[in-house]
């Protein structure tokens, strides 16, 4: 459907994958665009019961491009407002959302994951926040998904570390909800849109619709800050720095001017 993001669909189940294998699903502006289309036609086309997102190759999404970040016009309020709307439209989609978490979903690809209404994960595929590692505060509604799943406590330390989590630890904190063994995550993952396909899927919708009217009623609000405050983060020394020091291939020096 688009260079970045391809849609199949079989059986009732479309398949959204993020293909930009080259930059292990790198995520760019377009790319949050054409997602939040593909997202939006598979919640209309009637052929269409569940959805699962994934990623092409060994990653799911490494998050927003470090190439593009260099650049340092990359992180901005549009972007971040762009990424919010992206895990918003998830979270309106009256489909059940699948997550395929193959290998690392990261940043804006861990935020993602977090707005699907389910995650399938293995012992080795792992979250990561990322954000605090280039020194900005989050994207994608991270914080606002995290915090409906772990708490506040779990997701302050989790956005401050930015320490991988993996398959185990995801399942015991809520985060997934099923782990395949390895080597069979995509066997596993459509196994279990399978046994969504035999459930009463207008209830479903109508489960989701509650889920957003009543948790979701303040998430623009957030995402209007989330998108002032990375704006400001973009724009920091430190941000410089530890985008710089990424290249470089060396650890960042922060809080240099304080």
């Amino acid at each position: 459907m688009y260079e970045h993001i391809k849609c199949t669909v079989a059986d009732g189940i479309a398949t959204i994958t993020i293909d930009r294998s080259a930059g292990n699903n790198a995520l760019n502006m377009q790319m949050f665009r054409d997602l939040i289309q593909t997202v939006e036609h598979c919640d209309a086309e009637d052929a269409v019961k569940v959805v699962i997102i994934t990623g092409a190759g060994k990653n799911f999404s490494a998050g927003g491009d470090i190439k593009e970040m260099a650049t340092f016009e990359f992180i901005s309020y549009e972007l971040s407002m762009l990424t919010g709307q992206t895990a918003l439209c998830l979270r309106r989609c009256k489909k059940p959302i699948i997550a395929m978490v193959n290998g690392a979903a990261a940043g804006g690809g861990c935020g993602i994951a977090l707005a699907a209404d389910f995650r399938i994960m293995t012992e080795e595929s792992y979250l990561l926040t990322a954000f605090s590692n280039v020194a900005l505060p989050g994207d994608t509604g991270c914080i606002y998904n995290l915090h409906q799943i772990v708490g506040l406590a779990k997701t302050i330390e989790l956005m401050a570390f930015s320490a991988p989590i993996y398959g185990a630890e995801a399942l015991r904190l809520g985060l997934a909800t099923r782990l395949a063994p390895d080597g069979k995550l995509a066997e596993e993952t459509h196994a279990f849109a399978a046994k969504l396909l035999r459930r009463p899927l207008g209830a479903l919708a109508m489960q989701k619709q509650l889920y957003y009217e009543v948790f979701y009623r303040d998430y623009m609000a957030y995402s209007r800050l989330e998108a002032e405050n990375l704006a400001k983060a973009g724009a920091s020394a430190d941000h410089r720095e530890a985008v710089t020091a990424f290249i470089e291939g060396r650890k960042p020096i922060f809080n240099q001017n304080d």
